[in-house]
């Protein structure tokens, strides 16, 4: 079954938080599609400085896994529904199933449209992080939390997070999405 792979990175670094471990995205990439039946995969990544090497870096390690990169500058919590809705309608002739990683609820509008499509939508997540409309909408929930063997990163050490009030105080002090490619750079290693 051909298959498309929509991952929001804002998301992903969220539920990686919310788990305690990190997602390696070169798994993601092979796991729910074969090569030969993968269309294609999307990674959204927020973008705080067009400057920043590290950034820059981890970006293109992405396109060398094999994503399609959508970036873009942004200032504050970063965004990407529109984007990704764009490219859930638009490729939607080329795909049968989607693999969607993403909590918000403000998709559950276009997978409603995909569905009545003849669609088959998966949604990747954490209950915790995921609107219930959205969750409404999909084909088949798939929880992280029971993908931990077939995810998890491996070789770089486990990353430990902090309580929630040293990340409440750091959150005040850092961008949400300059920490998000931050955190995310290790996966590199």
């Amino acid at each position: 079954m051909r298959t498309a792979l929509f991952i929001d990175g804002s998301y992903m670094y969220d539920a990686a938080k919310r788990l305690g471990w990190n997602i390696d995205h070169r798994k993601a990439i092979g796991l729910f599609a074969p090569p030969e039946e993968l269309y294609n995969a999307f990674y959204y990544a927020p973008v705080t400085d067009s400057n920043d090497e590290r950034q820059q870096k981890f970006l293109d390690a992405l396109v060398f896994m094999g994503y399609t990169v959508r970036s873009r500058e942004t200032h504050g919590d970063p965004r990407f529904e529109a984007m990704i809705a764009t490219d859930l309608l638009v490729t939607a002739p080329r795909w049968e199933r989607a693999v969607l990683a993403s909590g918000s609820g403000d998709l559950a509008h276009t997978l409603a449209a995909l569905r009545a499509m003849g669609k088959e939508i998966h949604l990747l997540g954490v209950p915790e992080l995921t609107d219930l409309e959205l969750r409404n909408q999909c084909d088949r929930y798939i929880d992280l939390r029971d993908m931990q063997t077939q995810l998890e990163r491996t070789g770089g050490g486990r990353r430990v997070y902090p309580s929630l009030n040293e990340e409440a105080q750091r959150a005040e002090e850092t961008n949400p999405a300059r920490r998000l490619l931050e955190n995310l750079e290790d996966e590199l290693r």
